[in-house]
């Protein structure tokens, strides 16, 4: 027999039957209403499995997370050998055997659950199960409420939208920007790491899988160094970009990327002389048929200084920087990245200083600087 279509009754208990469309958000709430134990596994992506205990959860794994026994191993309290003897249920064994006290476990295991919850509810078009009387495998007595565990992913969605509107870099492969225009940056200790180690393979959740660190952390600072022009995806594989084989009239977006003009298929031991001529001529606009002497002392003289920059499809050469300028002239003004007020050539992302400023190295550069007047 049914109760309203959404649980059946089974040896006395009832059993719930999660519907088709019907999100995670939605399926916990349910489960927990009926006060059932067991885990619902979220298959998608990234997917994961929440476990409940009498309707409260106790537990959450995500392949997006790293889990309990990484976060403890990486930050060196318990020791990976000593690790690998414990028993199942670990959570007493680590309390009995003096690697941990229960606080620091029951800590732990909130914090994994937190962290591997954002990426579980997160997921889109998933397909729900439920498996009953399954246990977490750590044994820890922590639970939180389904509310409770729905309104921090909503607070954190909220937080990661504020920082920076653009979830391109959340689960894209990520590495650092070689040329920021920037000429100091002060970064936190996570985001020094996740700089370290950003390699252009690896997304955010690998690199918390890397570090042992929590992936929701890690992907909250990624799009903060991502904000500040810090990070950046890798662009398109060569597959994926337009052929520049063919020869065009007028200067096109694939001559332009070219970081060093290479000599044409047909003559393959230019003259390295004609380099500076040609790159001239390729950042020089092209000229109007009325004028056509301006065009031949543009590509002779090359881009004056104070003209209009030359901005083009993909990578482009590496204009002069003008002095007293916090970035190079490339790109145009109109699509330059501007700094907040007062910020000119420092960059400061949030979390990255904990402490005023020191008065007396502030003194020093202000004389400094006087001095050179």
């Amino acid at each position: 027999m049914t109760s309203r279509g959404r649980a059946t009754v089974k040896d006395g208990r009832q059993q719930p039957k999660l519907g088709r469309g019907v999100t995670p958000v939605k399926a916990l709430q349910q489960l927990a209403g009926l006060g059932v134990t067991g885990a619902m596994t979220v298959v998608g992506q990234p997917g994961g499995v929440i476990f409940l205990r009498d309707g409260l959860v106790n537990g959450v794994e995500s392949p997006a997370a790293p889990s309990v026994d990484r976060l403890l191993t990486a930050a060196g309290v318990v020791d990976e050998r000593v690790w690998e003897t414990i028993p199942s249920r670990p959570a007493r064994a680590l309390v009995e055997g003096g690697h941990l006290s229960a606080a620091e476990v029951e800590l732990c295991a909130i914090n994994a659950l937190y962290d591997a919850a954002w990426f579980v509810l997160s997921t889109e078009r998933a397909e729900l199960r439920f498996a009953p009387d399954i246990e977490h495998w750590l044994g820890a007595e922590s639970t939180v409420t389904a509310d409770q565990l729905c309104d921090h992913v909503a607070r954190q969605r909220r937080i990661l939208d504020e920082v920076h509107p653009s979830d391109v870099t959340d689960t894209a492969a990520v590495r650092p920007v070689l040329r920021p225009g920037l000429d100091r940056v002060l970064l936190s200790g996570l985001q020094w790491e996740i700089v370290l180690h950003a390699d252009g393979q690896r997304t955010p959740q690998d690199l918390a899988g890397l570090l042992g660190r929590s992936a929701y952390a890690v992907t909250l600072d990624v799009r903060r160094l991502a904000a500040a022009g810090l990070i950046e995806s890798p662009p398109p594989t060569g597959d994926e970009l337009p052929s520049s084989s063919a020869p065009s009239s007028t200067p096109s977006s694939s001559v332009v990327a070219a970081s060093v003009p290479a000599a044409p298929a047909s003559s393959p031991s230019a003259d390295p002389a004609s380099v500076p001529a040609a790159r001239a001529a390729t950042a020089s606009p092209p000229a109007s048929s009325s004028s056509p002497s301006a065009a031949t002392g543009s590509a002779a003289a090359g881009q004056p200084a104070g003209s209009a920059p030359v901005s083009g499809g993909g990578e482009e050469f590496l204009p002069q920087r003008v002095p007293g300028t916090f970035t190079f002239e490339d790109p145009a003004t109109d699509t330059r990245r501007h700094l907040p007020a007062g910020v000119t050539a420092l960059a400061v992302l949030p979390g990255a200083i904990d402490k005023a400023p020191d008065d007396t190295l502030l003194k020093r550069i202000r004389s400094a600087l006087q001095s050179l007047r």
